[in-house]
């Protein structure tokens, strides 16, 4: 038998191979064939034992090695199994030590010093490998060497925001659309989530506009909500409640279906709800709601708090409390800025019904919430704090701010209202 680079399985798991008894006398071209089609069948034990096959014939061949290393990243995903992610990595040193320049090999590299090891600088070097050496390297490297060079340029960025080197994760972006601006829709939507971050609204819109544009936007409306739904919560920034209404709007059109589509329907019911409210059209921001609680009954946490900020605002007291006391039941822990919202306004209806005493301890334990989600939101990635922005009220929100200081003023500690009403102010000068 000749040296290679073999992963191990049980004779069970061998046995169950039916691959491998007739197929004594087939090439290494052979194994990597059907590798690869194990691998698009999902099938990843099977295909990790045909690309052993093809480098125990072949193990000078960097091809075999770079194939193999995602279908191993898919088990260690499904299973959990650390060995594997290493075996994977191993895999990828041995490409690099037969073929120096293999640019899949250097970006299969900065993928798992990003993802498995964290380490963001070197991760950048094994990038800019990649992008250094696929302009000369052979055509066949990749079926589609435009799609994979933007696919690099977009991780790139993702590890310089990783580095809060804001800037040059912009241009790197940049780059990615600029070389795929049909094909990569990754690059379009995280331009949009960094400049959202940023404060730069209107062209995280226009990012946005670029995402719901480009093919796998296009041909499946699961994916095609996604910017939109991104673009909704941008409006509502701006205080474009009427366009912010008309693309929830769009978002239900679509007439979605599938895993997730209740979910993403009941996400765009609620801005409905939201952006009536804002609109005063109680009775129609209302209805939003309920349909949104509808649709996912045992999530439907920041339904109600909507709902019971637009009961709140048309003065129907009693009801909005009820409202928040559903919600408060539903959230989970985590969801600390929210609940502060729901307490801020439960201290709200609370005050206008005359129970003082409640209204107060609702308005502490929204100042409580927002100490939470403040050292939350600090200690974040910087990462995670783009791409969760224009999902959820993270403080960089100016309402975020604005209802904190509020709670803090009927609490009478007014120099830290100051201070929240200050941070309220700042933010909303985002750019409009």
């Amino acid at each position: 038998m000749k040296q290679g680079y073999l992963i191990l399985f049980s004779i069970g798991q061998l046995a169950a191979l039916c691959i491998c008894a007739a197929a004594q006398n087939e090439t290494a071209e052979d194994w990597y064939k059907k590798g690869r089609d194990l691998g698009r069948n999902g099938s990843y034990e099977e295909a990790v034992f045909a690309y052993n096959r093809a480098i125990e014939l072949e193990p000078n061949n960097a091809t075999f090695y770079t194939a193999i290393v995602p279908n191993l990243n898919m088990l260690a995903f499904t299973t959990n199994n650390q060995s594997m992610r290493n075996e994977s990595l191993k895999a990828i040193d041995k490409a690099l030590e037969i073929d120096p320049k293999n640019p899949i090999a250097w970006e299969q590299k900065g993928s798992m010093l990003y993802y498995q090891t964290k380490r963001y600088n070197e991760s950048l070097e094994a990038y800019d490998k990649a992008i250094e050496n696929i302009s000369s390297y052979r055509q066949d490297i990749h079926a589609n060497q435009t799609e994979f060079l933007s696919f690099i340029w977009t991780s790139k960025s993702i590890s310089l925001w990783q580095l809060m080197r804001y800037n040059e994760s912009l241009e790197a972006v940049d780059k990615a659309v600029q070389i795929d601006p049909a094909g990569n829709y990754d690059a379009w939507a995280f331009k949009g989530e960094l400049l959202a971050y940023l404060g730069r609204y209107n062209e995280s819109l226009q990012a946005f506009e670029g995402a719901a544009a480009t093919e796998a936007a296009s041909s499946q409306p699961e994916i095609k909500s996604l910017p939109w739904a991104a673009e909704g919560y941008v409006l509502m920034q701006l205080g474009r409640y009427e366009e912010a209404d008309l693309t929830y709007q769009k978002i239900i059109g679509l007439n979605l279906t599938g895993e997730g589509a209740n979910r993403r329907l009941a996400n765009a019911w609620r801005g409905r709800g939201n952006a009536l409210a804002k609109l005063r059209d109680y009775n129609e921001s209302l209805q939003a709601f309920d349909k949104a609680i509808e649709l996912t009954a045992e999530n439907a946490a920041y339904a109600w708090t909507g709902k019971g900020d637009a009961l709140r605002d048309a003065g129907r007291y009693d009801e909005s409390v009820k409202a928040y006391d559903k919600a408060l039941e539903l959230f989970p822990e985590h969801a600390d800025a929210v609940i502060a919202r729901a307490q801020k306004g439960r201290g709200d209806s609370l005050t206008k019904l005359g129970k003082r005493d409640e209204a107060l301890a609702a308005y502490s334990a929204a100042v409580e919430a927002s100490n939470r989600a403040i050292s939350a939101f600090n200690n974040a990635t910087p990462l995670d704090r783009a791409v969760s922005f224009t999902f959820d009220p993270y403080p960089l929100d100016g309402e975020f701010w604005h209802n904190r200081a509020l709670a803090l003023h009927a609490l009478g500690r007014e120099s830290e209202a100051d201070a929240a009403y200050a941070e309220a102010n700042g933010l909303r000068k985002s750019e409009i």
